[in-house]
């Protein structure tokens, strides 16, 4: 299913529960029956699904689909929601994977905060009218969600970096294009493709006219920009998210990208 369809889908709530301050968790991989979401309020913990995986801390999603081992490690105690959904459109006319990536950090903290209050307060209530709200949040967050999605894919839409004659660079492009906004070694890339660092560095510049680097660069850049004028998220979280170790670093290259710094640029261009 194209991204640009997913907000168009409906999902249907299955199963909530509350964890408040939950220090461990009671299997470290599971396999469920059902699309199973995880919204963190509070702490952290490692993920992984397939190929994928990551860290989830606050105000962020991973979902996880049903027949997929979720394999998990906490870091550190937990507040979090668990979510069972289904689709409302069956599985068999969607692709087995709807979603481009698993995880979402959706931009508007604000209104998933609220949405995750509302779950709160209706967390063992399940009379008709507590269950239609429960509901409705939950579309509400996959909407939020969907947002953070489409947005990610209008930041990588760049055609010209998947089409060169080399393929073998169209595929080191999609892969730096998913992981742009992690921490990531291109040691990690050049041993996938079975070159050396310095043979996928002048092979990319070859193919697309710029080092690896540069197109790392451009995406997260990009993808800061939009955050500082979107959000009110401070430098250090806008760093989390675009795969820099902090707010000062991303600072740094950001003013030599922009020519102004990461606050004057939100002053400026904000409206």
């Amino acid at each position: 299913m194209a991204t640009s369809r997913l907000w168009a889908q409906s999902l249907h709530l299955v199963s909530h529960a509350y964890f408040e301050r939950k220090s461990r968790f009671e299997e470290q991989s599971d396999i469920y029956s059902v699309w199973v979401l995880f919204a963190l309020e509070a702490g952290q913990f490692r993920y992984r699904i397939g190929d994928e995986s990551g860290m989830i801390g606050p105000g962020e999603l991973v979902f996880c689909p049903p027949g997929c081992t979720f394999r998990r490690e906490m870091v550190s105690t937990l507040s979090l929601h668990y979510i069972g959904f289904e689709f409302a459109e069956p599985l068999s006319v969607m692709q087995p994977v709807p979603m481009p990536t698993f995880k979402s950090q959706p931009a508007d903290g604000k209104r998933l905060a609220s949405d995750f209050s509302y779950l709160r307060r209706l967390d063992h209530a399940n009379d008709p009218r507590s269950l239609q709200r429960k509901q409705a949040a939950l579309n509400d967050i996959w909407q939020l969600a969907c947002d953070e999605w489409e947005d990610e894919a209008s930041l990588s839409s760049l055609a010209e970096l998947t089409a060169s004659d080399d393929e073998l660079m169209n595929r080191a492009s999609e892969w730096l294009i998913g992981r742009a906004y992690s921490p990531f070694g291109m040691r990690e890339l050049s041993d996938l493709l079975g070159l050396s660092p310095v043979q996928l560095t002048r092979r990319f510049q070859k193919a697309f006219r710029m080092p690896p680097s540069e197109l790392i660069r451009l995406l997260r850049i990009r993808k800061a920009a939009k955050l500082l004028l979107d959000t009110d998220l401070t430098l250090d979280l806008i760093a989390e998210r675009c795969g820099y170790e902090n707010g000062f670093y991303l600072s740094r290259v950001f003013s030599r990208s922009m020519g102004m710094s990461p606050s004057k640029y939100r002053v400026l261009n904000r409206v």
